[in-house]
């Protein structure tokens, strides 16, 4: 048991710098297994102490850490399979299949660490890997999303260790229990919140999903939008004293930017032409949904035995969801059984918008008693506006899906295979264990929202139908990467600001200083004279005092 605990991490790392050899790539398959038999064999409650690992580690598996773990290790295993075919002609596909292991590593680590220590080191080791995964073909724009990635990625972490820093300080333990971490104050809790933050992509911190998907390989895109981000739900899950106490400001912020992130990500996305951009703002979207659910969750901790299990089950729906979506991108371009993958896009955009009977609506059924809590109206009609929006995105997504032109390639069976096993998976599974544990099977969650999104989607196909290219002047109008786009004209502006005070100065000084400038340099000459002279004069002494010490060094050793 302890074996297959520190294995599910460190058996990718062991084989990270196998997989640089072309005849060794195969590896990268074999590198998520110990972590899903973790997940599928080591029961929940499992810890295990490692005095020897870093500054004393504590490994093991809560039950939302056991749902994490397990659709992670399922999402990479199927990313990799997808991988080794893709890559198969890159001539840097070693380098691609090193930080793609470094990153997995890092991703499985997180989930097994109750410690602080060992939760930041596969954080940070996840992030900075990942770095490789987007600058992956070397081009202009992916080197640009990179830079901004990279930025973010950095600044997080230092957040995110100043936080942790404070939490082990305040509780006086690396591994706090969830009593213990009542005893936080705002600043730790509020460092938590904002490092983790830029990786669940909250807006206004989401400029790099856009930017980094599109740039990334297709299995890289996958594991980014389907498990990585839902590191820092995690991170949130595990550190934030939920249920100890109400914590109703923090709780209020979260709701607040969750549901703005919910509704404004699909408005943005709507608009864009490249299909990973859309499935981008579709992510941050669904990040800021969950963040949502877990404000409510820090201002009634009533709730949290309930929420918390309900929040992991639904970021597993999504990160398979998500990462099956993704992976169908790439095969809808290469592979060459198109009906097959056009079917399983549409299954998986049903999955996702929550069509009755889908793990979708049943994820979203579980976290009703979360979301309805309170009687808010102005929520239910965010709530409501976010779902319609989310709805009309994957329609947009589907549609470009249908419009674009494959390339088939050989070689691609065993990817489709693993594609279609996880789309199985994500149709079965969610039923099995609705009806295992008594779950309602979300009969009619979402029909009145999926009818509202039906009614405003069907008169803008028909137009794009009847008129091409009449909504082709809306179209990329706001570019990925948005707010970094409109702040783009502050850097020339900065530097025209600098050059103008600069030439103010200029004259400014000439025409005080002028007069009397004879006076100034003859005083500045003095000055400097004289400061020359006192620093030669403390070398001499120096100099006086090291050969002093060498002569009675050499006294000392010389033999009598």
């Amino acid at each position: 048991m302890t074996l297959l605990l520190i294995l599910s991490w460190l058996w990718p790392l062991l084989l990270a710098p196998l997989v640089l050899q072309p005849r060794r790539h195969w590896l990268v398959a074999l590198a998520p297994l110990p972590a899903l038999a973790t997940a599928l064999w080591i029961p929940a409650g499992t810890r295990i102490e490692l005095p020897w690992l870093l500054i004393g580690a504590t490994l093991g598996l809560d039950t939302p850490g056991r749902i994490f773990l397990g659709f992670t290790a399922l999402l990479w295993l199927v990313a990799a399979v997808h991988a080794i075919r893709a890559l198969r002609d890159s001539p840097h596909a070693g380098r691609f299949y090193l930080f793609f292991l470094l990153a997995m590593a890092g991703n499985l680590w997180l989930i097994v660490a109750l410690d602080l220590a060992s939760f930041y080191t596969g954080f940070a080791l996840m992030g900075l890997a990942s770095y490789g995964l987007v600058i992956h073909d070397g081009q202009r724009e992916s080197l640009r999303a990179g830079k901004v990635y990279l930025i973010l990625t950095l600044l997080g972490e230092t957040t995110l260790f100043m936080a942790l820093v404070l939490i082990a300080h305040q509780t006086g333990s690396l591994a706090p229990s969830a009593s213990a971490l009542a005893a936080l104050d705002d600043l730790a809790i509020g460092l938590l919140i904002l490092g983790l933050a830029v990786k669940a992509g909250l807006m206004p911190l989401h400029v790099w999903l856009p930017l980094a998907h599109p740039a990334a390989p297709v299995p890289a895109s996958a594991v980014l939008s389907g498990t990585m981000i839902k590191a820092a739900l995690l991170g949130w899950l595990r550190f934030l004293p939920l249920g100890a106490l109400a914590l109703p400001h923090w709780g209020w912020l979260l709701v607040l930017a969750g549901l703005i992130t919910a509704i404004l990500a699909p408005l943005i996305g709507l608009i864009q032409t490249n299909p990973k951009v859309v499935l981008a703002y579709s992510s941050v979207a669904k990040m800021g949904f969950m963040t949502l659910a877990l404000g409510m969750l820090l201002i009634e901790p009533a709730l949290a035995p309930v929420g918390v299990l309900a929040l992991a089950f639904y970021a597993g729906h999504h990160a398979l969801t998500k990462g099956g979506l993704f992976l169908g991108v790439g095969l809808r371009h290469t592979s060459g059984h198109q009906p097959m993958i056009l079917a399983g896009l549409s299954l998986l955009v049903l999955v996702m918008i929550g069509v009755p009977l889908t793990g979708g609506a049943i994820a979203k059924d579980e976290l009703k008693p979360v979301l309805e809590t309170l009687d808010w109206v102005w929520l239910s009609a965010g709530l409501g506006l976010a779902a319609v929006v989310t709805a009309l995105l994957m329609a947009r997504f589907l549609w470009l899906m249908w419009q674009t032109a494959p390339h088939p390639e050989p070689g691609y069976r065993l990817a489709g295979t693993a594609w279609g096993l996880l789309i199985g998976v994500i149709l079965v599974l969610p039923l099995v264990v609705a009806l295992g544990g008594g779950v309602k099977l979300g009969w009619t969650t979402n029909l009145d929202r999926l009818a509202i999104a039906l009614a405003l989607g069907l008169p803008v196909l028909l137009a794009a139908l009847q008129r091409p290219g009449t909504l082709d002047g809306m179209l990329d109008r706001i570019p990925p990467g948005d707010l970094l786009e409109a702040l783009r004209p502050l850097p020339p502006l900065w530097r025209w600001s600098q050059r103008w005070m600069r030439c103010r100065w200029l004259v400014w000084r000439e025409r005080l200083l002028g007069p009397r400038r004879d006076w100034i340099d003859r005083q500045w000459h003095a000055t400097r004279a004289s400061s020359v002279e006192r620093r030669m004069a403390r070398w001499l002494v120096a100099g006086t005092l090291w050969i002093g010490l060498l002569l009675l060094i050499g006294l000392m050793v010389i033999p009598r």
